[in-house]
């Protein structure tokens, strides 16, 4: 046997080992998911026989998913599901920044449709679904009631 078979050998057993610790992970693994299985399987007889909904169970422990959640914060790589919902969260708050300057604009005054004429300048404007900016700015000039005055 020469030095090389040695070597070769040695790399062999090497990966058998590691062959064998992967299957016992594999196997580990698997018992997990079966524990898993079970754990819902028993929660969902247990909110069946207490007549709760999962939700409720959710409301219950949310001081513990909320330290959960938190204490995944703080760790180097949190787990997918804290990724998806700091996303989740993200997009909520962007859609809310968009949505609050909705409702500002839905509370403008609003007049009902026609023509508008200012007797100070002569200007006519019409309105046909939205104020037009040169009515927003009478409006916010001299008010919505006197605007309300200038409809022909």
């Amino acid at each position: 046997m020469s030095i090389l078979d040695t070597d070769i050998e040695k790399q062999i057993q090497q990966h058998q080992q590691k062959i064998m610790e992967l299957e016992q992970l594999k196997k580990d693994h698997e018992k997990k998911l079966e524990g898993l299985k079970q754990f819902d399987a028993e929660i969902k007889r247990l909110c069946e026989e207490r007549s709760l909904t999962e939700d409720e169970l959710y409301v219950s422990r949310s001081e513990q998913i909320e330290k959960w959640i938190t204490d995944m914060a703080k760790q180097e790589a949190p787990s997918a599901i804290y990724n998806s919902l700091r996303k989740h969260f993200e997009k909520a708050a962007n859609r809310a920044a968009k949505g609050g300057k909705k409702a500002v604009a839905a509370n403008k005054p609003k007049l009902e449709v026609g023509e508008y004429t200012n007797p100070n300048t002569g200007e006519t404007v019409e309105k046909i679904k939205r104020n037009p900016r040169q009515l927003d700015q009478w409006i916010a000039e001299h008010g919505i009631e006197t605007v309300k005055g200038w409809k022909s």
